[in-house]
């Protein structure tokens, strides 16, 4: 009897043991799983939807008063009366040579016949172009304020950087590198990519080093950054950028950034100037060559 309640008891012993190992082993999985679901929450929930961080944050904020203007674009009275005070300067692109013009130029305002919603009618810019030229973007602010010719594009065509992919070059006997990264999750077995950062380094001739974020995207699937432009505008010898956020993914109607490196207190690094405003301004709209 005696060594039967002895085993009785070394049973219920063992099974109370294996059962606070299960247990032990499901608490640790729902503290995994709960963990995975509160950083899905936080980091996955798109701002559409009333949560998450806003989809387009840029590193800076822009200069007061500079303006980006596409072609491309539909402008309401307003801003026809605020534009044509200003002094523009066009960045060309010349398609004998694949070079750069940055000049000078009056534009103007012509009805479109297309109405807004509130009845107002909508206008298109036009400014005067050379045989085999076409219009890029049209630039007021304070640091283009000398013309340029023949300036030269350090991409032969604009680049969508994905994550992972990186370009080196030089420029005054400087090196830079321009890289992209991501962050992917799996929340629901299918890949979602978030945290897009284009990111710029230099390092000089000097010995110093320096790095400046050119774009950052917290929601990004399905989405895209062309890099359109990479090269010297504001004549201090380092490259200026434009680049497009992508507004038909980001869901943000300012997309076109254009840096300016003699504006930035970091040498040889840029700094956010003006922002494209309102419509598109991609690869596809450009045929490759960023024509308007």
């Amino acid at each position: 009897m005696k060594i039967t309640t002895n085993i009785l008891a070394t049973l219920i012993f063992t099974l109370l043991i294996i059962a606070c190992g299960n247990n032990k082993v499901s608490n640790e999985e729902t503290t995994k799983l709960d963990t995975l679901s509160t950083d899905n929450n936080e980091m996955g929930a798109v701002s559409a939807a009333g949560g998450g961080a806003e989809k387009v944050n840029l590193p800076d904020v822009f200069e007061e008063g500079a303006i980006m203007l596409s072609l491309r674009n539909y402008f309401n009275q307003e801003e026809v009366n605020r534009y044509k005070s200003l002094e523009f300067y066009g960045l060309f692109y010349d398609s004998a040579t694949s070079l750069y013009n940055l000049r000078k130029t009056p534009v103007s305002f012509v009805e479109t016949g297309i109405l807004y919603d509130d009845g107002l009618t909508s206008f298109e810019c036009g400014v005067v172009i050379k045989e085999r030229e076409s219009c890029v973007f049209l630039l007021h602010n304070k640091y283009l304020t000398q013309p340029g010719t023949k300036i030269k594009n350090v991409l032969s065509e604009p680049r969508f950087f994905q994550a992972g992919e990186s370009m080196k070059f030089n420029i005054g006997g400087n090196e830079f590198v321009l890289s992209a990264s991501d962050y992917v999750v799996e929340p629901n077995g299918s890949q979602t990519h978030m945290d897009y950062k284009l990111m710029l380094n230099g390092k000089f001739k000097d010995g110093t080093t320096s790095e400046t974020l050119l774009s950052f995207i917290p929601w990004f699937d399905d989405g895209s950054v062309n890099v359109l432009f990479i090269g010297d505008l504001d004549g201090d010898a380092y490259p200026d950028f434009i680049i497009d956020n992508a507004s038909k993914y980001t869901g943000v109607t300012k997309s076109g950034v254009f840096y300016s490196t003699k504006a930035s207190t970091i040498k040889g690094m840029p700094k956010p100037i003006a922002q494209q405003e309102e419509g598109s301004i991609g690869k596809e709209e450009h045929n490759g060559e960023l024509g308007c």
